[in-house]
């Protein structure tokens, strides 16, 4: 049988850890081994772990924190599966996520990966998909939709992953070779090290897609999301100007990061002013600018420098011509 490696890094998530182990252990496909990373928490997350009693759990513990990536990376290493899954610590799995995953791959031999629907929850707000906020993506799905199951164009979907980044990682099965391949995740990067890594498996993988929610995602208070945001659009403009460069002649795709790098400008100059450093708003914006030739963005550089109540107006102009 194909057996499976689902790895989750955790980091003083002892409060929560049980409930994503559960989700793992409850399910319908059984041939796996489920790694836990603690990353050097200082809370009760090894009591939780030891609580469970399953032969098909490992655990293995960094000295001190060294951020997600680095978590994640020290779970291959050890990983004896042939497939591999991500899970963080404060999401879960549908208990039917592996099985439908483990049938697909074995069934598409030519795919390095396959990803399905994510269900979020924050809060008392509940949304079905997350797909539906990615405008690229469900332009992609409804190009070459054939079904409830299908693979994605190889290049056409990397291209998607350029302007926005509709996969996340608790609802992929990846091949370890192929994973091997990409190279690990950036042990640098506090956040947004899921995207990064995407970006580069799907530079030479293929990707299947179902189209059920197997997996839910839950936004915490203690996100490494919502306390790293700024680090992360710097990082992913930073990676994106890189790409960019490597492009040369491909017009489909240097269209398409050139819509990434004004987004991940526009998130970066917005925490920038969030923070009081209108500055460093100026220029991110103005590096957006200079790569993706957004006209927007140059609208916003104005912004950055201009009085608080002057932007407030600015600000409310610009909604009032919206609404007429």
């Amino acid at each position: 049988m194909i057996k499976v490696s689902v790895i989750i890094p955790t980091f003083n998530r002892g409060y929560i850890l049980a409930e994503a182990i559960q989700s793992v252990l409850d399910q319908t496909y059984p041939h796996f081994e489920l790694i836990i990373i603690d990353d050097g928490s200082t809370d009760g997350t090894m009591a939780v772990v030891a609580g469970f009693q399953d032969a098909r759990i490992r655990f293995a513990q960094h000295p001190k924190n060294a951020g997600v990536a680095a978590a994640r990376n020290t779970g291959l290493a050890v990983a004896q599966g042939d497939l591999i899954c991500f899970l963080d610590s404060d999401d879960l799995y549908k208990p039917e996520k592996l099985q439908v995953q483990v049938r697909f791959m074995d069934e598409h031999p030519e795919v390095g990966g396959v990803f399905s629907v994510l269900e979020w929850i924050r809060g008392a707000r509940h949304v079905q998909s997350m797909l539906s906020g990615y405008p690229a993506f469900c332009r992609l799905l409804q190009k070459i939709r054939s079904g409830d199951e299908m693979i994605f164009p190889q290049h056409e979907l990397y291209v998607c992953f350029l302007e926005e980044m509709p996969v996340k990682l608790d609802a992929t099965m990846l091949r370890r070779d192929s994973v091997q391949n990409a190279r690990p995740f950036q042990p640098s990067w506090q956040s947004g090290e899921d995207w990064e890594f995407l970006l580069r498996f799907a530079r030479t993988n293929g990707l299947g897609y179902v189209d059920h929610a197997l997996a839910m995602v839950r936004t915490m208070p203690d996100s490494t999301l919502g306390r790293h945001k700024a680090k992360d659009a710097q990082s992913l403009l930073e990676r994106f100007i890189l790409e960019k460069v490597q492009l040369q002649d491909d017009w489909k795709a240097l269209e398409a990061i050139r819509r990434g790098i004004a987004n991940h400008a526009r998130e970066l100059g917005s925490c920038c002013l969030d923070d009081g450093e209108r500055g460093r708003a100026f220029r991110a914006y103005w590096r957006g600018f200079v790569h993706s030739n957004d006209p927007k963005l140059l609208t916003r550089c104005a912004g950055a420098v201009l009085p608080r109540r002057a932007r407030q107006l600015a600000k409310r102009l610009r909604i009032r011509k919206g609404r007429a």
